[in-house]
């Protein structure tokens, strides 16, 4: 029992096994999220401006770290490896202070505390990375015996040169040797001068770097958003000080050892378990899934996920939508999930680093290219810390050598043949540089470069989308643009625009489609229902399908508009409902009338 729960790392490893599968399997987008906010370069440049800043080498190996999670499984054992760190260093301070080892579970507390607090997206890998630094630097100082000259020339010259390298979890040190001198009765006016040395360190350093007072007390690029700081992250930097700590307070001699060992295992695992569990808001996550299944073109997942969970945002809203255009759906399946207006094609934008990405995506598959490299750059502009993006570079060299911008997108390539994952890539395509031949060739650029808008001047208007997907349709004469008609039928009917559907939706027999899509049928089923009271004469081709689901629904809202079968499969997925039961805004039954 005791080497089992004391004197094997058997349980860290079982612990950095659950750390590694819990981001490789069920997060295993936010692994992808924050690779893709970060762009690690292999230039003297690039270090020598990370050591530029406080906490310069825990920025430089977390990026490291984190570029990894390109290769996902990689990415996931890595960061199990800081948790592994963590909890061995953590017990190695624990047994270095004279506790028992019947209490060794508590060592556990600090990397759950940081677990949970990395339920937040935004936290940097640079902070954990700081703190393993921190409980090495304990470590060593309690090895000195935290008193005497060499503990003093340890920490005359390890403070400042800590600073500097990890940053403001330099706080931990002080508040362990400051808890450490107390408990054992020695050294207290070490770790009080500890605590004003380090304050003058800092406050230094502030007289000369461009950065507030509170950002380099408190902690430089350990979250991406610079004018914040959590009140979290201090509750992490006060449990990664006082729990190895701690042990000095607690009994050495404790009855039945051998229950109380696994007893209090457990106590602390389910807790722990709970509090991560409830740390990652699932609505925030599910945003990110959506984002991180478009960008590997996870088309059949993202469908899948929304019959499970219907989305109910316009990004996830959009992400379906375009999941569905990409599998040839778009007009026999979207009413089926929740719509949310033409938001659900194209969110509204918004300055921010996230929610402009899946919209670039939809841009970039229709052929809209300028809009796609617009939306793509300023998802980049909009990171808060300042770093680049290898996914946003990517895309921002594919536009650009669609339009043939071949300065713009070698200047990308070359950015990202510094990289590691990108760089085969970005050795690829510069063989399109300056080569138009090759870019025609090429099927997804030749393509893309055919569908684009051409031969018309125009000015961008989100708020007049069908008027931008038509100018993109009728500018390719092929006529082979079927995701741009899918788009724009279902804009008009999103919009309950009923005129302008029944001016556009002719043009499908031009893209030689197998079939009338079926929200496309219901309209048209209805629409000659509202005119000749009958089916008799009806010159479409449709499904008895969906002949029965439009003449029920009709019926049923007929009778009573508020009955709940309007709300339940099969009336609730046919095309009316939304029409005539949506937001205000919806099309009246005389406007309907008046069409023909």
């Amino acid at each position: 029992m005791k080497i089992i729960f004391s004197k094997s790392p058997f349980l860290s490893l079982l612990f950095a096994l659950a750390v590694a599968v819990f981001w490789a399997v069920p997060y295993v987008c936010t692994l992808s999220f924050q690779e893709q906010y970060q762009l690690f370069l292999f230039t003297t440049d690039y270090f020598v401006e990370r050591m530029s800043v406080p906490g310069g080498m825990a920025d430089y190996i977390a990026e490291f770290v984190t570029q990894f999670n390109y290769a996902y499984v990689v990415g996931a054992v890595l960061l199990g490896t800081v948790f592994f760190m963590m909890r061995e260093l953590t017990v190695a301070i624990f047994k270095r202070v004279g506790a028992d080892e019947v209490w060794q579970s508590i060592t556990f507390v600090p990397a759950f505390v940081l677990w949970a607090y990395m339920g937040n997206e935004n936290v940097m890998l640079s902070f954990g990375v700081s703190l393993v630094a921190a409980l090495t630097f304990m470590l060593f100082y309690l090895k000195m015996g935290g008193e005497g000259l060499p503990t003093v020339i340890f920490t005359a010259i390890g403070l400042p040169a800590f600073y500097w390298l990890f940053g403001a979890s330099v706080w931990c040190m002080v508040l362990f040797a400051v808890l450490f001198s107390v408990g054992k009765r020695r050294g207290v006016w070490i770790a009080g001068a500890m605590a004003v040395y380090t304050f003058i360190i800092i406050y230094v350093c502030s007289l000369w770097l461009p950065y507030p007072k509170y950002q380099l007390f408190c902690g430089v690029n350990y979250f991406r958003y610079p004018v914040e700081i959590p009140i979290m992250q201090f509750v992490v930097m006060a449990a990664f000080a006082v729990i190895p700590a701690i042990g000095m307070w607690l009994p050495t001699r404790v009855v039945r050892p051998k229950i109380v060992m696994p007893a209090l295992l457990f106590v602390i695992v389910l807790i722990g378990a709970v509090g991560v569990r409830v740390s990652f808001d699932r609505l925030k996550y599910d945003q990110i899934e959506y984002d991180y299944l478009v960008r590997t073109n996870q088309w059949n997942k993202i469908i899948r996920k929304a019959e499970a969970h219907q989305p109910t945002t316009p990004l996830s809203v959009s992400c379906v939508n375009l999941a569905l255009a990409m599998n040839g759906q778009l007009g026999d399946r979207m009413f089926e999930f929740f719509q949310n207006g033409a938001e659900g094609l194209f969110p509204t934008f918004t300055r921010d680093m996230t929610s402009p990405l899946p919209t670039s995506e939809v841009f970039y598959r229709l052929g809209m290219i300028n809009e796609s490299e617009r939306y793509a750059f300023e998802a980049q502009e909009a990171i808060p810390n300042r770093r680049r993006s290898g996914r946003i570079m990517r895309r921002l060299a594919q536009c650009n050598i669609v339009n043939g911008n071949y300065a713009v997108a070698a200047k990308y390539l070359r950015m990202l043949q510094k990289s590691l994952f990108y760089a085969k890539w970005a050795d690829q395509q510069m063989r399109f540089i300056g080569n138009d031949k090759a870019v025609n060739r090429d099927a997804e650029y030749g393509r893309l470069r055919d569908l684009r808008i051409k031969k018309t001047d125009y000015l961008f208007s989100d708020r007049e989308m069908d008027q931008m997907l038509g100018l993109l349709l009728v500018d390719n004469r092929k006529y082979n643009n079927r995701m741009a008609y899918d788009y724009l039928i279902a804009y008009e009917l999103l919009q309950r625009d009923l005129r302008k559907f029944m001016k556009y939706y002719p043009l499908g027999k031009y893209l030689k489609f197998d079939h009338i899509p079926n929200s496309t049928q219901q309209i048209l089923i209805g629409l000659w229902i509202q005119r000749h009271g009958s089916l008799d004469g009806l010159p479409y081709s449709v499904d008895l399908q969906n002949v029965q689901s439009t003449r029920a629904f009709l019926s049923v809202y007929m009778t009573n508009k508020q009955s709940a079968e309007l709300n339940s499969p099969p009336l609730s997925t046919n095309v009316w409902r939304y029409v005539l039961l949506g937001s205000p805004g919806k099309t009246t039954k005389q406007e309907m009338k008046e069409i023909y």
